[in-house]
């Protein structure tokens, strides 16, 4: 559904002698060498490539089994749960992190060969990295959700939540796809001008 390692190669723009890498949007681009670059693409597909994903998986199923032989057979109060999931949620995030500022820790110190990007074309090539099938999705995903929320009987605060935040889901999806579609008329308006 969502490329990860597509949507991590595509932050770095083949240029002679490797690859430009732009930190931020008001840092210019920062020369990356071909090695430099494959050793990048590997680390991130070991943490969230096909393999990757299927690691983490296993460990939080052996966490879960662990967990909850430990908490069952020491009776546990159920609030340690809640700080094992924390906890997990923590460790994963941390190392998805870690990883993917990995290329900003790598460029830190040189200096930039190129002037910063247009904020227009940062914009545009942040767009770029979700691709249809997941906007798709996500519209579908969050549409049902929020009509679903729609038509709750009682608000309560989880009610409101869900309305809430699926209807801005919902939203940003819509703005995301359509500013997809100026993206692509831009580019086709630019290329029939050539």
């Amino acid at each position: 559904m969502f490329d990860s390692v597509g949507a991590f190669t595509k932050q770095f723009t083949p240029v002679e002698g490797g690859y430009l890498y732009y930190p931020s949007k008001k840092d210019g681009g920062k020369l990356v060498t071909i090695d430099e670059y494959w050793q990048l693409t590997e680390g991130w597909n070991k943490v969230a490539g096909r393999s990757g994903v299927w690691k983490v998986a296993g460990i939080v199923m052996v966490t879960i089994l662990i967990w909850t032989i430990i908490s069952k057979s020491l009776s546990l109060p159920d609030w340690t749960d809640s700080i094992m999931v924390a906890v997990t949620v923590i460790g994963i995030s941390g190392r998805l992190l870690w990883t993917s500022f990995a290329p900003r820790r790598l460029v830190r110190e040189r200096t930039a060969i190129t002037p910063p990007r247009l904020a227009s074309e940062t914009k545009r090539q942040a767009r770029a990295l979700l691709n249809w099938r997941f906007i798709i999705f996500a519209l579908l995903f969050s549409g049902i959700a929020f009509l679903g929320s729609l038509n709750t009987p009682e608000r309560d605060f989880k009610s409101w939540a869900w309305l809430i935040g699926s209807g801005a889901m919902f939203g940003l999806y819509i703005w995301l796809a359509i500013q997809k579609f100026r993206d692509k008329w831009h580019f086709i308006r630019s290329h029939r001008v050539r």
